[in-house]
């Protein structure tokens, strides 16, 4: 299911365009949905200034993708009444004191809405199997992001399945949502773009963390190459681990 809002062939007007990087203005190409970019000439990442995303005027499932109406102001995080603010509620809630696992969480949660936004997908599928990964994780140290679980340390995602029905989602939803978790937790494919989507925001959150621990930038982006299932996954990788012009070999 590929959501028509985020299909670019269904956009009208202009989706892409050039802004001066703030720093030394250097033009700097954003889609229109895309919330920050990095100056290909100085690396000065910054956001968006015309960020858009017309499909929030009359997609049913708007507020639970993008957090927001167009109608209301748009806030960093999604309110707490949408899909994606129950949810980030109810992870924060499980994990209380465990700062770093929450923010592992809603870095796999940025990047898989980033991703939606150019794969398309269920949003809700999406949204809420990044936000139930590292729930289902299980024990403290098992974060599924790190290494995407070896087969034969899984632990149950009940309490994800759990999770999820405490917030309001609906039963086949949430068994879909499980059964991507569950093939990612145990290394096995699926041929869906939901899957891929959720699989990429898991592995990209992983590179980005190695890169923040010293990672070689570009060895993490030929590891990313070969493992990212989609193509703005790619283009993610390509962007997160582009030197800035002083470290370039």
């Amino acid at each position: 299911m590929r959501c028509p809002g985020q299909d670019w062939s269904q956009w009208t007007g202009e989706f892409a365009f050039e802004t001066p990087c703030p720093k030394c203005d250097a033009a700097v190409e954003f889609f229109k949905d895309e919330t920050s970019g990095r100056c290909p000439k100085c690396g000065h990442r910054f956001q968006n200034p015309r960020i858009s995303f017309d499909c929030a005027k009359w997609c049913s499932f708007a507020e639970e993708c993008l957090g927001f109406v167009p109608e209301r102001e748009v806030t960093a995080d999604p309110g707490e009444g949408t899909l994606a603010g129950r949810l980030i509620r109810a992870v924060k809630d499980e994990f209380d004191a465990e700062q770093g696992r929450i923010a592992k969480a809603l870095v796999v949660f940025h990047q898989a809405r980033e991703l939606l936004s150019k794969e398309g997908g269920d949003p809700r599928i999406i949204l809420a199997a990044a936000l139930s990964l590292e729930v289902a994780a299980g024990k403290p140290g098992q974060s599924v992001t790190s290494a995407l679980a070896p087969p034969g340390r899984i632990q149950p995602t009940a309490r994800a399945r759990q999770m999820l029905e405490e917030v309001g989602l609906d039963r086949d939803t949430t068994d879909c949502v499980c059964h991507v978790v569950d093939s990612l937790r145990e290394g096995k494919q699926l041929d869906t773009i939901e899957f891929r989507v959720v699989s990429d925001s898991a592995f990209l959150a992983k590179m980005a963390a190695a890169r923040d621990s010293g990672g070689d930038p570009d060895k993490l982006l030929e590891v990313a190459e070969d493992r990212l299932k989609t193509e703005s996954g790619k283009q993610r990788a390509r962007r997160l681990f582009r030197r800035p012009p002083a470290e370039s070999k």
